[in-house]
């Protein structure tokens, strides 16, 4: 039996993450005491979520073509997800930003993408609007 989403997706939109965002969790994280990660792999990453869930159809436009194209103000938000893209965000979002300091480069944290993606089809019931 599938897993149903721990909540159902709002109608209304808001922020889901932002660099800006991500930027000052590491920053915080740094002022108590943890090892500085470089701005760009932080930048790197943010891109490879959103990338991700864009290779995978799960945005309803594309939020970043190229990773080039990040800016300070780069986020993503609710209506840009579709809902699965809204449910795997829900479900794996948190472990993604928690293995920012865990990072091994791009092609390891990409493995971990394509295993959360795998699991999430074969696991999760996704909610008809």
């Amino acid at each position: 039996m599938k897993k149903k989403p721990k909540h159902l997706r709002p109608a209304e939109d808001f922020r889901v993450s932002s660099i800006d965002w991500e930027i000052d969790i590491e920053r915080r994280h740094r002022d108590a005491g943890f090892e500085a990660i470089d701005a760009e792999v932080l930048r790197r990453r943010f891109f490879q979520f959103i990338d991700f869930l864009q290779s995978q159809g799960m945005t309803t436009r594309v939020i970043l073509g190229s990773l080039s194209a990040l800016a300070e103000n780069s986020e993503f938000r609710n209506s840009d997800l579709n809902d699965k893209g809204f449910y795997f965000v829900q479900q794996y979002h948190g472990r993604w930003l928690n293995r920012t300091h865990k990072d091994k480069g791009e092609q390891k944290e990409n493995e971990f993408l394509e295993k959360w993606y795998r699991q999430f089809e074969e696991d999760f019931e996704i909610p008809r609007s």
